[in-house]
């Protein structure tokens, strides 16, 4: 978590960001703590319109004075988590709040699904983008790497040092991006997924015996006679070993044992 501000002070990593965004004179963009203007100033003549977004006031009319030739800049002062993202934003840009990087990035996914040709280009806390990009069978692997897989292509586009901010932070960053799937967002699928990945440890069969009460079985007897119809490869084998499209897949089957839904989409 960075307490303290910090700005990004790299003209390399500042022009690895634009060049990744392949901005068009069509785009309209979000950029989420827009700060000083230090980066809308690049993107603003590239875009037809930017939307900066900083929830620190002084900040935000620092930068309207950084950025007074522009008039295609719209500045606004409050918090992403509670603000309406504008239905015309086609890419998102920002070096997020690392404290809040969980949910801003459920709600850019989320409001960039139904959007063909949307993109974000996102930095995030190192740890943080390595669990994003993690694949099935290493650590870092986890229900974060599924959500983001499922609903997005996601690609690092550098690593970025803590050298390259002022006043240097205490973790090195990345920068991903974030390509929609569009294949509109199953919540009882993700819900489902969570399920399994509070056991992601263990093998199918033990995580979904330790998660009965959310599926529709009374007792173990009755579960155990209804995962007689499931795949026993995919039963023998841990959680964190499935990739996304596996996770369907068995999802599908669940579904059709009538394990799952049990009322609810989500838990």
């Amino acid at each position: 978590m960075r307490n303290t501000k910090v700005f990004l002070n790299s003209e390399k990593v500042f022009n690895k960001i634009i060049e990744a965004s392949d901005l068009k004179k069509s785009d309209v963009v979000l950029e989420i703590g827009s700060g000083d203007g230090r980066l809308t100033r690049r993107i603003a003549p590239l875009v037809s319109k930017v939307y900066a977004i900083e929830l620190d006031l002084n900040l935000l009319d620092a930068s309207k004075v950084f950025l007074g030739e522009f008039k295609n800049i719209e500045y606004i002062n409050q918090d992403i988590l509670s603000f309406e993202f504008p239905d015309d934003v086609n890419k998102i840009i920002s070096n997020l709040p690392y404290a809040i990087s969980s949910p801003v990035t459920e709600r850019i996914i989320n409001f960039l699904d139904n959007k063909k040709g949307s993109e974000a280009i996102l930095m995030y806390q190192k740890e943080f983008g390595e669990r994003m990009t993690a694949i099935p069978g290493i650590r870092d692997y986890s229900m974060l790497s599924v959500f983001v897989q499922y609903t997005s292509e996601p690609e690092l586009v550098m690593h970025v040092s803590k050298s390259d901010f002022r006043p240097r932070p205490a973790v090195d960053s990345v920068v991903i991006k974030l390509k929609p799937k569009n294949r509109g967002i199953d919540q009882s699928f993700l819900s489902f997924a969570r399920l399994l990945f509070q056991h992601k440890k263990k093998n199918l069969y033990s995580a979904l015996m330790d998660s009965r009460m959310h599926l529709n079985v009374k007792n173990k007897d009755e579960l155990r006679e209804k995962m007689k119809s499931l795949d026993e490869k995919l039963l023998k084998t841990k959680v964190f070993f499935f990739n996304v499209d596996e996770l369907m897949l068995i999802y599908d089957e669940v579904k059709r044992a009538s394990l799952w839904p049990k009322g609810k989409s989500k838990l």
